[in-house]
């Protein structure tokens, strides 16, 4: 068990500093008012994360050699990229990670640079560095407006630890390699703009478009990631809630082969323990996929949404930890809430958000106060009917003074937290075209309530 906390933990922690570099980099891209200093910021913000040891962005060369060149980098053993000869050709020099991500379009990686063959070229002088591992992922990104945007270059980055990069990780920094490639094309676009044409107005319309794509996908990826972490933090309770209908399973299996033991086997008894076995199979797979759905990536289309639906597929993920703390949890559910028109992952991120942020208010409050309670309403206002539902908890609860922060990037008032998941819960629904807020109670504890429109 302890093991499984300490591996939770470092999954937290991983993720938590991929956020926080994700964060800055964001900053960066809006910042940047050139090129270089948009890369060279990008590889100190890698390498301040502490995951990586050195990080190094390299633009392919046409001349006889096919050079990957160099054009910004940071960390420890910079010497190293002037000692080694990269190249994306198809001789040994572009064999290595750098040279087959630019010239196959797709990330390579190396888990052990002291066994890794294809790094023979370059062990020597890697090791005397202290690295382990590396990866290097193309600058490519695939834009509708734009169709295939190819800097011809790549992110590369060392660590000093073997197998650093596994699939979450290549798949992470990718990411961040296709917004670096939005954001110079970005850069040299303006440029362009400046130098052929001189439209101010014209240009300025493309800059607050693209910004706001960028800024889209920014607030997509970081809604992704916050449900990753508050899963994590819900590992035990997702466990549980797994664990029930296997164990019954099992226990319902073993009973049917005690039964076909006897001579004349109790068939009808059978029948209902097979029946149990198939309803509590569904349960189980009901809550995987519930799972899958809150991790996956990419965000559906808008379409009717039942939010009683929602609220049923949430409450078994957090109704285990609401049980390890001795917590209440009551329904007061509106029997005629009206369909809103939405993203139905993105709203079971938000009300998983409140319930978990409700626990972790009540925790320490005596035992008469560990309660929650769920409502849902209609309200009727001059455009039409809204659909409401509201969080309370007898909890803690908060001051005025930090009632105006509670919804700010970063601001939490729980040890380790990362700030992030109200803010991006309020832009969630503000995206839906609704409203999110909190008001303290009068007695304990905090009433956290967002309304959206009906469909029409």
């Amino acid at each position: 068990m302890q093991e499984q906390r300490e591996a939770h933990a470092a999954i937290l922690d991983r993720l938590n500093r991929r956020l926080r570099t994700m964060c800055q980099c964001t900053g960066t891209f809006f910042q940047a008012e050139s090129e270089q200093e948009l890369l060279q910021s990008i590889c100190e913000i890698l390498v301040a994360s502490g995951e990586v040891r050195l990080a190094w962005i390299g633009y392919c060369e046409d001349d006889a050699e096919k050079t990957v060149r160099p054009v910004a980098q940071a960390g420890s053993g910079l010497d190293y990229l002037e000692r080694v000869k990269t190249s994306w050709g198809e001789m040994e020099p572009g064999q290595g990670p750098a040279g087959t991500a630019a010239r196959t379009g797709k990330a390579c990686w190396v888990d052990d640079i002291r066994t890794d063959p294809r790094f023979s070229p370059w062990r020597v002088a890697a090791l005397a560095c202290g690295y382990a591992s590396c990866v290097a992922v193309p600058l490519i990104a695939y834009s509708k407006q734009r169709g295939v945007v190819d800097l011809r270059g790549t992110l590369n980055l060392y660590s000093a630890e073997c197998n650093a990069f596994d699939e979450s990780a290549v798949e992470h920094y990718t990411g961040l390699a296709t917004s670096v490639a939005y954001f110079v094309t970005a850069l040299r676009g303006d440029l362009a703009e400046d130098l052929a044409y001189g439209v101010t107005a014209l240009r300025a319309r493309a800059e607050r478009k693209r910004a706001e794509e960028a800024l889209h996908q920014a607030r997509e990826e970081l809604a992704h990631v916050t449900r990753v972490t508050t899963l994590g933090e819900l590992a035990a309770s997702i466990a549980h809630e797994i664990n029930q209908p296997l164990a019954a399973i099992i226990a319902d299996a073993n009973a049917c082969l005690h039964w076909l033991e006897a001579d004349r086997p109790d068939l009808e008894s059978v029948r209902e323990a097979l029946a149990a076995i198939v309803k509590d199979g569904d349960r189980a797979a009901e809550v995987i996929t519930r799972i899958r759905g809150l991790l996956a990536r990419a965000s559906v289309a808008h379409g009717p949404c039942d939010l009683t639906g929602v609220i049923g597929e949430v409450l078994p993920l957090v109704r285990p930890e609401l049980g390890r703390h001795d917590m209440i949890v009551k329904m007061s559910l509106a029997p005629d809430l009206p369909l809103v028109r939405g993203d139905r992952i993105q709203l079971q991120q938000v009300l998983l958000n409140l319930l978990v942020n409700a626990v972790d208010a009540s925790r320490e409050v005596p035992p008469e106060r560990r309660r929650l309670i769920v409502h849902s309403t209609v309200e009727y206002r001059d455009d039409g009917p809204w659909a409401v539902v509201r969080v309370e908890d007898g909890g803690v609860g908060f001051r005025e003074p930090e009632a105006a922060r509670l919804f700010e990037a970063f601001y939490t008032t729980k040890p380790g937290g990362l700030g992030m998941g109200l803010s991006i819960s309020r832009s969630i629904i503000e995206g839906h075209g609704g409203r999110l807020w909190a008001t303290a109670n009068a007695d304990h504890g905090a009433t956290f309530h967002f309304a959206l429109p009906a469909m029409r």
